[in-house]
């Protein structure tokens, strides 16, 4: 029994896959490479599979130069890696993208009545095209999930706990501290103060009483910008201390400068605390 084996058919399969591979790798990585780059990985990739079917050697020297040969400079010229580390994982990563699109290929095959090299390529953008949104989806809740924090509050021997959020537009910083400002909304107030303090607090915003002793809390006005309002002022404190706990960052801050929102819709119930990104990149 022998196989006629066509090495132009043999190459644009190959090239195809090794294209969308590329890709693929290319995203987990969060690599730079251009479509031109990767296309020049998979023409690599499928030119030195060819030449292995044409030239074949011993069967451990063929998997030699098929595993570690040909898809190591598939994947360093594919995906532009220069580190050895990156390249190691990028190999890797080939391999597993590499089940993940057959599998997927396979099934969508499984269920169309065509056969030959356009189902091929057809299957294999399908494929592609799903597991890039995958990918694409994935990223996006790691990269929301490092902008949310579990927040304590504390002040008057009190504490209150929360949820960040990391406001990259928070521009907020205090005029007399040179602090960044931390935007809260009013019932973390309430939960860590006493009332009469925040009644006091509540009638020095509206500008009723002035002069009183605060102790360490040091209320003032921050004046601000936002869209839809033009120019502001915003109350602020200074509490105890503040602890963030994230996916890759805990840290606390000592002497927070946090300003009150009297608009507390603006928070939609999901966090409690707009953080300042000085507080989290300093």
């Amino acid at each position: 029994m022998y196989y006629e084996v066509f090495i132009d058919v043999l190459f644009i399969k190959n090239c195809v896959m090794d294209f969308f591979l590329l890709r693929l790798v290319n995203r987990l990585l969060r690599g730079s490479a251009t479509l031109r780059r990767s296309l020049l990985g998979a023409c690599i990739g499928a030119a030195g599979l060819c030449l292995l079917a044409i030239f074949p050697g011993s069967r451990l020297l063929n998997t030699i130069l098929v595993h570690v040969v040909v898809n190591t400079m598939m994947v360093r010229f594919g995906c532009n890696i220069k580190k050895i580390r990156n390249l190691v994982k990028g190999v890797l990563l080939v391999y597993a993208a590499s089940i993940l699109l057959g599998g997927a290929q396979q099934l969508i095959q499984r269920y169309t009545l065509f056969q030959g090299v356009r189902i091929f390529v057809l299957s294999g953008t399908i494929s592609y095209l799903l597991l890039a949104a995958g990918i694409r989806a994935y990223a996006r809740a790691e990269k929301k999930a490092d902008r949310i924090f579990k927040v304590r509050l504390y002040a008057n021997g009190k504490c209150k706990e929360g949820t960040a959020l990391l406001d990259t537009g928070n521009s907020l910083m205090d005029p007399i501290s040179g602090k960044p400002v931390c935007i809260a909304e009013m019932a973390v107030l309430e939960a860590i103060l006493p009332a009469n303090i925040n009644e006091r607090l509540m009638e020095f915003g509206e500008g009723k009483i002035c002069g009183n002793d605060f102790g360490n809390l040091k209320p003032h006005f921050i004046p601000f910008t936002s869209l839809g309002c033009s120019k502001g002022i915003v109350l602020a404190v200074t509490l105890d201390s503040m602890c963030l706990e994230g996916v890759k960052i805990h840290k606390e801050i000592i002497h927070p400068v946090i300003a009150f929102s009297r608009e507390n819709s603006s928070f939609h119930g999901d966090y409690q605390v707009i953080l300042h990104p000085n507080l989290i990149n300093s």
